[in-house]
């Protein structure tokens, strides 16, 4: 019998920028045991199945904080992963908006120093247990398969609630996109390029594979592989046959910023004419930090091609999570024409951003 035990230690520092503040140091650990080898997975034919043999313990650390061991069986062996969490940072998590593309949660800066410490062991652990490379990906893949399945519905009471891998593994799972999101940043921190694979109802992730088998979506000259997060003993290229025919759209996964614009105005009026101040919120819920960005504003004509005033604001670096504001103040329009007020955001790293009022007239 032979019997292998590995373990990894590290801390957990995350910083989040406006919502998330800094997390106190603690250890995380990811044990493989090779002993009794289990009994030989079967292929099953339905999706969001109870995963196999899979198991959670947890121990209270401290106030507020405490471990979590996942345990699961990958290839007739049992593996665990051990993970400090933390309530009151799961909380800061819950409070970031959910108003942004899947992509962006899964390159999500903040999780980087937990997704790339679980897969660095994840590697460290298929190396020592000899796994070869085109194997690792099914380790990484079982691990989030032993996750529980839970619609948004019954967990959050939204029809759509996309997570950040911290809440996934806090939670101790989640929808398909939840797993996707978490598989693909993991897998991506692993080497392996992975993209988000997006279905009417439902979500997946495809990994590139030079020898890959199965069904695959191509993409810019590369096929990417099905491979199903939910349920378990699902192998690359297999795609559960109530998905078999439907359209697949593909969702590259990188850092990229995204603005969200919202803004009130105020109007006041003389007998010559109205004097509009508009009050700019910029949010940037994307995963990189969006440069040289400017805030234009100005007060359009009923014609749409004249404009009655414009100011622009100077250039910025709005931060992934940061939040800018910003004050035109002092626009004019002639009393009795109508306007609409329209802004702009736009930068050299990203896609223009704008809104424009309801027609309005002093």
């Amino acid at each position: 019998m032979k019997s292998l035990t590995a373990l990894f230690c590290f801390c957990l520092l995350i910083y989040l920028a406006e919502f998330i503040s800094t997390c106190s140091d603690s250890e995380t650990s990811i044990d493989s045991y090779i002993g009794d080898a289990g009994e030989n997975l079967i292929g099953i034919d339905i999706v969001n199945s109870e995963p196999y043999s899979a198991s959670i313990t947890e121990e209270s650390v401290s106030s507020g904080t405490f471990s979590r061991t996942y345990s699961w069986d990958y290839e007739g062996y049992n593996w665990q992963l051990t993970l400090p969490l933390d309530n009151e940072l799961y909380e800061k998590y819950k409070s970031r908006s959910r108003n942004r593309d899947y992509d962006l949660f899964a390159s999500d800066p903040y999780d980087d120093r937990l997704i790339k410490d679980i897969a660095e062991a994840l590697s460290s652990l298929s190396k020592a247990h000899g796994l070869e490379k085109c194997e690792i990906p099914g380790l990484c893949i079982s691990f989030v398969q032993s996750l529980n399945y839970t619609s948004d519905l019954e967990s959050s009471g939204y029809d759509q609630y996309p997570r950040f891998p911290y809440e996934t593994l806090y939670e101790n799972g989640g929808d398909c996109e939840d797993t996707s999101i978490l598989s693909v940043a993991i897998l991506q921190e692993m080497g392996y390029d992975a993209v988000l694979l997006e279905l009417p109802e439902h979500m997946a992730l495809g990994i590139k594979c030079n020898t890959g088998q199965g069904r695959s979506f191509e993409y810019e000259g590369s096929n990417y592989y099905y491979l199903e997060t939910t349920g378990s003993d699902w192998q690359i290229g297999e795609i559960p046959e109530v998905y078999a025919n439907q359209p697949v759209h593909v969702v590259p996964v990188y850092r990229r910023p995204m603005i969200k614009l919202d803004f009130k105005a105020q109007c006041g009026c003389s007998k010559k004419e109205g004097v509009v101040d508009v009050n700019v919120t910029v949010r940037n819920l994307g995963s990189k930090r969006a440069e040289n960005t400017t805030v234009y504003v100005a007060l359009q004509a009923e014609d749409k091609l004249s404009l009655w005033d414009e100011i622009e604001s100077s250039s910025i670096t709005i931060e992934p999570e940061e939040v800018f504001n910003y004050t035109a103040k002092g626009l004019t329009v002639p009393s009795g024409d109508k306007f609409r007020v329209y802004v702009q955001a736009s930068g050299e790293n990203m896609v223009p951003e704008n809104i424009t009022s309801e027609w309005a007239m002093i």
